[in-house]
């Protein structure tokens, strides 16, 4: 497939646990471009506690990798934010930022979060204006039970799931739950949540054949591209 759009990139060097310098960001674009991805939403980690000086350099950073545009991939900006419960008044200030200037917002929350506070925390998102799209949602424990993930969905809620969760020779209980919510169709979009060069890279052939041999070629092209040029031109994607 080409033309994939990656919408959960830590790429942007020296802000988080993502990529540590542009040496390295630099590999991570030529795995991603080999991979056929053409487009990433940069998304560094962001919290209440993120110092606002880190903030005041995002800029500076998305403008140097976005001189790497000549040669065929493009950039957005975003960012991976723990949920807290000022988040809206957070984004109406642009003190954190949505994807891609859209109302879709890469929200995650602790591993162990109850499924009552997440969905309290969609349905104030949703209730501001905004498109909540929940990270690696395989990561959360509590949308393992009975039909969490699916009401979260109602709620006004979007999932993103990691490529790398698909993968798997020797199929876990967790992968086999990952395959199951993409071919009921309650996942919306895919991201590589690159980090480094050699942990979790940009690598997604293996995850990405398993889709078009299981749920289709037209499926896995909306998931990797038709469903994130949603959030590209800020249209409201069904979810279902």
């Amino acid at each position: 497939m080409q033309n994939i759009i990656d919408i959960h990139a830590h790429i942007l060097p020296g802000l988080d646990d993502g990529s540590s310098n542009w040496e390295e960001t630099e590999t991570l674009l030529e795995m991603a471009w080999g991979q056929g991805i053409r487009h990433i939403i940069a998304t560094p980690h962001f919290s209440k506690r993120t110092d606002r000086r880190e903030q005041e350099g995002l800029w500076d950073k998305m403008a140097s990798i976005r001189k790497r545009e000549k040669h065929g991939m493009s950039f957005s900006l975003g960012q991976e934010i723990l949920y807290f419960e000022e988040l809206p008044d957070y984004l109406e200030k642009g003190w954190a930022l949505s994807l891609a200037g859209s109302r879709y917002v890469l929200v995650e929350f602790s591993p162990a979060a109850a499924f009552s506070s997440m969905l309290r925390a969609v349905r104030q998102l949703a209730g501001s204006g905004y498109l909540p799209v929940l990270a690696h949602v395989e990561r959360y424990r509590c949308l393992h039970e009975k039909e969490h993930l699916e009401e979260l969905i109602e709620g006004g809620a979007y999932a993103q799931m990691n490529y790398r969760s698909l993968e798997g020779s020797v199929v876990s209980s967790r992968t086999r739950w990952c395959r199951r919510q993409v071919l009921a169709g309650n996942i919306h979009f895919l991201g590589t949540d690159t980090h480094h060069a050699d942990y979790r890279t940009p690598r997604i052939e293996k995850a990405a054949a398993w889709l078009v041999r299981h749920a289709g070629k037209e499926r896995a092209e909306q998931l990797v591209c038709g469903n994130p040029g949603h959030i590209l031109a800020d249209r409201v994607l069904a979810r279902q």
